[in-house]
């Protein structure tokens, strides 16, 4: 919306999501704090990914249409690939590899014939946060191995980017009470719902001994439904 302020945005929605998964921990008596020292550069770095990165993504979806900022995210999973190969040590093989190009190729098929696709800057943000929460994404793969609970880093991991986008403008604040209107609450409810569910879901399956490289972009397939819901 024109009257809405994206880091405002982004601050509610990562602080919602934070506080249910919070919820859930302590109703299920699954919170813990590892000690996280070995990792604090990981930290600082999950903080200013997934910070900027909501910040340059919001951005772009304010500023152009949703199925073709969906699309140019998508290639997150790219930089979530090196990554994985990098910082995790995970190997594609070719098939894998094939695979993963014809899933890119699959969500520019489905949405390029009905869009004009006049390049702008809201594109460019796309492609600067989909880069930042690519990488972001292998990071948390990496920290998580410190981790029982997978609920329980994910109230550091959307708490804390929250504030770091805040203090790139603070009086964002003041715009915080426009998303608590009766009617903007419950939509804002629903959606860091379904967020928090696919974030448990995701990286629960990497727990469970998932490659990030390849998780990370079979999660793109939520593509096809912003496609569709987004004409509708």
């Amino acid at each position: 919306e024109k009257d809405s302020d994206p880091i405002a945005f982004s601050f509610v929605f990562q602080l919602i999501v934070a506080f249910i998964f919070l919820i859930y921990t302590v109703s299920t008596g699954t919170f813990n704090q590892p000690d996280l020292r070995s990792v604090w550069p990981n930290l600082i770095s999950m903080a200013l990914l997934y910070g900027l990165g909501s910040i340059f993504t919001y951005h772009a979806y304010k500023t152009a249409e949703a199925s073709e900022i969906s699309v140019i995210f998508s290639s997150s999973s790219l930089w979530s690939v090196v990554g994985a190969s990098f910082l995790l040590g995970e190997k594609i093989d070719n098939t894998q590899m094939l695979g993963m190009f014809l899933v890119l190729l699959s969500l520019v098929v489905v949405n390029i014939r009905n869009t004009k696709w006049n390049i702008g800057k809201g594109h460019l943000l796309a492609i600067i946060g989909a880069f930042m929460f690519g990488v972001a994404f292998t990071n948390d793969a990496f920290i998580l191995r410190k981790y029982d609970s997978v609920a329980s880093y994910m109230v550091l991991a959307f708490t804390v980017p929250a504030f770091i986008s805040l203090i790139f403008k603070p009086n964002a604040i003041f715009a915080v009470p426009h998303f608590f209107k009766p009617k903007k609450i419950l939509n804002l409810l629903l959606c860091a719902s379904f967020y928090a569910l696919a974030a448990i879901s995701i990286f629960s399956a990497f727990k469970a001994g998932g490659q990030a490289s390849i998780i990370s972009m079979l999660r793109q397939s939520g593509i096809i439904f912003t496609v569709g819901l987004s004409f509708i």
